[in-house]
């Protein structure tokens, strides 16, 4: 392509941006959960170093930060909900930061299914979380913890099964017949 000629991707915003909202998603959600003001400052922070050096993963350090948070504090459905919503945020924020250079342009457009899909998450998330912060608690353990243990149980076992059966769809015939290691399966030579 020469120098002169431009894409026309429609509207659209800057790769920079990414790493700015989920820094200013880590700040607001470290202070409306009540963190102390130097994890507030450290989240955002974590994630703007980690949108400059990316194998760092500062998004997921925030995310962590968290989490320890809302451990940390007294049980409030709000703050859960909050660090649901912030949490996968920031995951979804930091997978496109490992792939969208700083300099880059993204199409608003292709945000889209990425947004639809956050938001059915999010649904589901955030009425399970509502539901765990309804459940009784015993003596030591909540049943929250032993309901929640049980569903990341199943949705793991769902998940690996997905991707097993998902792998052997994703290479040709041709690519079956002549095996992983490139040598054919029916090869005549005794």
């Amino acid at each position: 392509m020469m120098r002169e000629t431009r894409l026309l991707i429609g509207a659209a915003v800057p790769g920079a941006l990414l790493p700015l909202t989920a820094a200013a998603v880590a700040g607001a959600s470290a202070a409306s959960i009540g963190m102390p003001m130097l994890w507030v400052v450290v989240a955002p922070t974590a994630v703007l170093f980690g949108g400059i050096v990316r194998m760092v993963g500062g998004a997921w350090i925030a995310a962590a930060l968290l989490i320890i948070g809302l451990v940390a504090a007294d049980p409030s459905p709000w703050r859960t909900a909050t660090v649901i919503a912030a949490v996968h945020l920031l995951q979804v924020l930091g997978s496109l930061m490992l792939v969208i250079p700083l300099r880059s342009w993204i199409a608003v457009r292709a945000l889209a299914p990425t947004a639809v899909r956050f938001v059915l998450v999010q649904l589901l998330c955030q009425a399970v979380g509502l539901l765990a912060s309804l459940l009784p608690t015993r003596s030591g353990l909540p049943l929250a913890a032993i309901a929640g243990a049980a569903a990341v149980l199943v949705f793991t076992v769902l998940v690996v099964r997905m991707l097993a059966t998902g792998r052997a769809g994703a290479f040709s015939t041709a690519d079956a017949a002549r095996g992983a290691d490139g040598s054919s399966a029916t090869s005549g030579d005794g």
